[in-house]
């Protein structure tokens, strides 16, 4: 697949929002966290060589770029996405409790997607009091975030949706969503915890696959790839109680110079940086962790791909 067989309005989206986004061969590119990947959705990913991405590091200055290949390859690897694909019916869930969970859900709350004077006023409300789950420093979308990204997608349509969960009249679930050539990737989801007791979570997502699968017709709904930063149980649930499945892909890495030889110096240590991980919370020694584990998933692939 070439750049131009995806209209990138996602890369343009991004850039008008305020994120740094470059373009390199005809391919876009932006930073996240930290470092560069492609500004598409995985089936949209160009093909990509090793020397485009050094060239997108020179011209960012960033330590590293990460893109995929052969997305949905049939044979696994230690690199996935985590998706699920339509039609959505409750009706597939083998687990009997799982689905009067779900048809709870459907019962107590209203999904629906939300206008961008909703995102404003109540998506910040959700987010602050969604912090109370996580232990530690946790990034909350700010009033005037929610609000320039809403009215940035205002002037792109089809790029960003908000649906949102409520309890009569109270937001108590929402979701942000990109959208790109037929799929969707359930970015950023947020939960007031107190709703969580009644099933929220479960009604919010019985209703976004109700509507980008079956009202939509939209290919798939994406949690995102595979998880090496963050310890979070989310992909599993998505997969033991709705139904997603992992599609496999190659990952692919270029380093700078500088950083290469770091990465390649820490390497034999990442066990002993792993336990460090587990045993307490510091923010640089994760990104260290985060770094070597992405490097040993991309030598496992390197080994698969010849």
């Amino acid at each position: 697949m070439t750049a131009e067989t995806c209209e990138n309005k996602y890369a343009r989206f991004l850039k008008d929002s305020g994120n740094y986004v470059v373009t390199v061969g005809g391919i876009d590119w932006y930073e996240y966290q930290g470092f560069m990947i492609p500004a598409y959705l995985p089936h949209c990913i160009p093909q990509i060589s090793t020397e485009v991405a050094k060239k997108v590091l020179k011209v960012s200055g960033r330590p590293f770029a990460r893109w995929d290949r052969e997305f949905g390859r049939k044979q696994s690897s230690a690199w996935w996405y985590v998706l699920k694909r339509g039609p959505w019916d409750i009706g597939h869930i083998k687990d009997k409790k799982k689905r009067w969970m779900i048809r709870q859900g459907k019962k107590f709350y209203t999904v629906r997607p939300l206008t961008c004077d909703e995102v404003a006023s109540e998506c910040p409300k959700v987010a602050q009091l969604a912090t109370i789950r996580y232990k530690g420093k946790v990034y909350v979308e700010s009033q005037q975030v929610l609000k320039n990204r809403a009215e940035t997608a205002h002037k792109l349509p089809g790029i960003l949706e908000y649906i949102g969960c409520f309890h009569k009249d109270i937001l108590v679930s929402y979701s942000e969503n990109y959208i790109q050539n037929n799929a969707v990737w359930l970015s950023n989801i947020r939960h007031v915890p107190a709703f969580l007791r009644k099933y929220s979570s479960y009604g919010l997502l019985d209703g976004i696959l109700d509507y980008y699968l079956n009202t939509k017709k939209m290919d798939y709904v994406l949690d995102g790839s595979r998880s090496i930063h963050h310890k979070t149980n989310i992909q599993k649930h998505l997969m033991r109680v709705f139904g997603f499945v992992k599609e496999y892909a190659i990952l692919n890495v270029a380093y700078k110079g500088g950083f290469k030889v770091m990465v390649k110096t820490a390497y034999p240590f990442r066990n002993m940086v792993g336990l460090l991980c587990d045993k307490r919370a510091n923010s640089f020694l994760d990104n260290v962790g985060a770094v070597l584990k992405q490097e040993e998933i991309r030598k496992s692939c390197e080994v698969l791909s010849g």
